[in-house]
């Protein structure tokens, strides 16, 4: 009982922190289901809040890339996108889980490991207050620019397609972008666009770069190489359309729509891990196809 609340209390912790998509290079469900019975396995009479601590406290040190194991064994075989944050499957024989860590996310999720980490690490402190733990990233207070992706199509039914397939090639856009040495938080979150007459879905990353220009032309030209790369891709690119551009976050907008506002309510978990505050986010598009960042 105590793995299923700790799990579901990691879920919402990664989701409310933005490092719930693996497609985008973050945690899936299994990794942080192995990773909290890793803590589970050796805290065995430890209260769901202790294992959060305990969470935080050895994964924020761990050694990477040591993989992190339920079991004696190791794969000999560590596939792409494993290299840096290699996680065994509870199998055998032993397999890694499937992964699409980045440079750029592998921070993102270091960075939030070791902020769990500051916020829990005295479990003794009956203060502590737990609602930080579960508080929405700040994007728009983090990044001055983003990458602002735009996913069309005709009908919703072909959007549905349309947005699983270019997201499961997202991972390639990702390491375009650190190869041109920008840093990359890519929210994982869905957005609509309600100026825009056919169903889309809008994607914000956080860009964390220098002096540097981005070429959106160049960048999406790239990008979809490896979006037609297929029959599939080529036929679903005939009906369906992609956009991208650099967009700023002077501040964040008075009000939102719906969508776009975190619930503030979950039930079935403990009382003390409960309260969250909503995330604003708004940008203003640059006009210029090249964009110059810093």
């Amino acid at each position: 009982m105590r793995f299923q609340v700790l799990l579901r209390c990691l879920k919402l912790w990664a989701r409310r922190r933005g490092i719930h998509c693996h497609l985008v290079g973050f945690f899936a469900g299994i990794h942080l289901a192995v990773l909290g019975a890793y803590v589970c396995c050796r805290h065995p009479n430890a209260s769901v809040n202790a294992l959060l601590s305990r969470f935080f406290d050895i994964f924020a040190h761990w050694p990477w890339p040591r993989p992190v194991s339920l079991h004696d064994q190791t794969p000999l075989w560590s596939p792409d996108g494993c290299s840096l944050m290699p996680i065994v499957m509870p199998c055998f024989p032993p397999e890694f889980c499937a992964s699409s860590v980045t440079k750029s996310t592998f921070n993102k999720i270091e960075d939030e490991l070791r902020r769990g980490f500051a916020l829990t690490k005295d479990i003794r402190n009956i203060d502590i207050d737990w609602t930080w733990i579960f508080a929405p990233f700040p994007y728009a207070e983090r990044y001055e620019h983003f990458l602002r992706i735009v996913l069309s199509a005709p009908t919703t039914e072909e959007l549905r397609d349309w947005v699983g397939w270019v997201k499961s090639r997202f991972r390639n856009l990702i390491l375009k972008l650190e190869s041109l040495n920008v840093g990359c938080d890519p929210d994982p979150s869905e957005q609509v666009d309600h100026t825009i007459a056919e169903p889309n879905v809008v994607f914000l990353w956080g860009l964390m770069c220098r002096n540097t220009q981005i070429c959106t032309s160049s960048l999406k030209e790239d990008f979809m190489r490896s979006v037609i790369n297929n029959i599939y891709g080529k036929e679903k690119c005939a009906h369906s359309d992609i956009t991208m551009s650099i967009v700023s976050t002077p501040q964040p907008p008075k009000s939102l729509p719906d969508h776009l506002v975190y619930s503030q309510r979950l039930q079935n978990l403990p009382s003390l891990m409960l309260g969250f505050r909503s995330m604003k986010l708004g940008y203003q598009p640059m006009k210029q196809d090249c964009n110059a960042v810093g």
